[in-house]
């Protein structure tokens, strides 16, 4: 006689395995719609622990996309880098004409260290820009007359998305959003916060035209100053000593117009202020992503704004039409890209590093070297040199640089070692010895 085989115990495992796949795909799903509506506060599930029947042996479990198996390390995927560009509109033109971009900078938010850096972008810097209406075509011409050409020639997305893929097609740097804003916006912004306080480092003053109007005698004084948008506006846009200068003041405005906010609260009013504000500047970001931006303000340090600018790495040269314009030096260019985009914590410690490698292993050398600039270590940092004699593959922490020591250790299969005597006192805070075999690990 057969015995009945109950299928009770099938249908119920086929319930659950159903229902989780459910929860699973659910939390999938909210956590892709959390990433766009919350950045840098994603929601995630905890690995969970698993044990095999009858034994003390574990794991943890990870769900692919959904959950999170301890602190993250820093990746390039930290950086949300805001294109903004500041246009030279007068109030009486029309919003929609063609104008130039006046300033353009790049607010890079580095989320896993919770700090905001800036990099300017001279206005005069040769480039290629986007040229008619169809995406690809480039014409050189300074990189301000991007955002011109673009609403004339009606590039898909108007000036702001011209200027944004030639920033992107100069500089090979990833742009997430844009905002735009003109003379009428900036003064009305200041002027809602009240004015702002700053130092100003040295006098400057502007007889030949009207940008210093509103201060006395057409100078601005050294010292503290107490400035409304009217007279920040002025502040940042004299460029009678050059646009490197020019720059440099306008970091420091923004960084006041930073430190007021703060002092303020107002970074806890965002989506309020955004509403009432909106009209002010133009920009990608759209409203429903706003309370996310506003949690990931209230987590940075805005009081430690960090500036980088390309001019050290420019020179003057005169155009075929006679423009006076900014040439790059390409090497010093990207140098400086580099270091601004590097993993903040990591260029705190600002450490010698040096990858040893063995005899005939030029290629893993160069392999390791793209794969520290991946994950955020500068080029300047790292020297590369051939073993002279055999020695135990490792990483060796010479002069206390923790954070990168054990950096390294995630990006390759190595351990972290005991530094010999022989090591110390030569000029390296941090030796990579890599080995024969030695393999390259993603954190």
């Amino acid at each position: 006689m057969r015995a009945r085989i109950s299928r009770r115990p099938v249908r119920v495992a086929a319930i659950i395995v159903v229902a989780l796949g459910a929860v699973y795909l659910s939390l999938y799903s909210y956590t892709r719609i959390d990433h766009y509506l919350f950045p840098a506060n994603e929601v995630s599930v905890p690995s969970v622990p698993a044990f095999v029947p009858g034994t003390n042996i574990g794991v943890n479990v990870s769900l692919p996309g959904i959950s999170t198996a301890g602190p993250a390390a820093w990746t390039p995927d930290a950086r949300l880098n805001i294109l903004v560009l500041g246009l030279d509109r007068r109030p009486w033109e029309p919003e929609d004409s063609s104008f130039r971009s006046d300033t353009m900078f790049v607010a890079s938010i580095d989320k896993h260290a919770g700090r905001l850096q800036l990099l300017a972008i001279p206005r005069d810097t040769w480039a290629e820009i986007p040229y008619g209406n169809e995406p690809g075509i480039w014409a050189e011409n300074k990189i301000n007359a991007a955002y011109s050409y673009g609403q004339f020639y009606k590039y898909p997305g108007g000036g702001a998305a011209a200027a944004v893929a030639a920033v992107e097609h100069n500089f090979n740097l990833d742009i997430h959003y844009y905002v735009v804003i003109d003379w009428v916006g900036f003064v009305q912004l200041i002027d809602a916060l009240g004015g702002i306080d700053l130092v100003v480092p040295e006098d400057v003053s502007d007889f030949g035209t009207d940008v210093l109007d509103v201060f006395p005698n057409s100078t601005v004084k050294s010292g503290e100053q107490h400035m409304d948008g009217a007279q920040a506006l002025g502040y940042s846009r004299v460029r009678v000593d050059g646009d490197i200068k020019r720059i440099e003041r306008q970091q420091i405005v923004i960084k006041a117009v930073a430190s007021k906010s703060v002092s303020l609260g107002y970074l806890a009013k965002i989506p309020e202020l955004w509403e009432a504000y909106r009209g002010s500047f133009r920009t990608d970001i759209q409203t429903a992503q706003v309370p996310g931006f506003a949690l990931l303000a209230k987590q940075m340090n805005l009081d430690t704004i960090e500036t980088f600018s390309l001019a050290p790495a420019l020179y003057g040269g005169i155009s075929e039409d006679a423009q006076l314009i900014l040439l790059p030096n390409r090497d010093e260019m990207y140098a400086i890209i580099d270091r601004f985009f590097a993993d903040p914590q990591m260029r705190d410690e600002a450490p010698a590093i040096v990858i040893e490698y063995p005899e005939g292993q030029d290629e893993a050398a160069r392999l390791a070297m793209a794969h520290l600039e991946t994950y955020g270590i500068p080029r300047e940092y790292v020297q590369m040199r051939k073993a002279e004699a055999p020695g135990e593959p490792g990483i060796f922490d010479l002069s206390a640089r923790p954070y990168t020591a054990g950096k390294l250790s995630g990006l390759f299969d190595l351990r972290l070692l005991n530094p010999p005597e022989t090591l110390a006192g030569n000029g390296i805070d941090v030796l990579v010895r890599l080995g024969p075999a030695t393999a390259l690990k993603s954190p």
